[in-house]
């Protein structure tokens, strides 16, 4: 578990690429992927040191959250229920 800083008085901590990566469990490397792409907002805190927004953080994982649909035998059974 990431230890957590206090809170600014600007808000909440910037979270680094680490941090990010360990909260989506992916390696760092997807995480500056996602940064260069443009999809997880960053800020470059100097060349190649990059802080995220735990707002935008959370906004990406909502953004990229999928609905479980159900299939076959599953979608059957709750379509009986209905």
């Amino acid at each position: 578990m990431v230890a957590r800083r206090p809170p600014t008085p600007l808000g909440e901590p910037l979270l680094s690429a680490d941090e990010v990566a360990t909260y989506f469990s992916v390696d760092t490397t997807t995480v500056y992927r996602l940064a260069s792409r443009g999809e997880l907002p960053a800020i470059e805190i100097a060349p190649r040191v990059l802080r995220f927004r735990p707002e935008d953080v959370r906004a990406f994982m909502e953004r990229r959250t999928r609905s479980a649909r159900t299939k076959g035998r599953v979608s059957r059974l709750l379509e009986r229920r209905s």
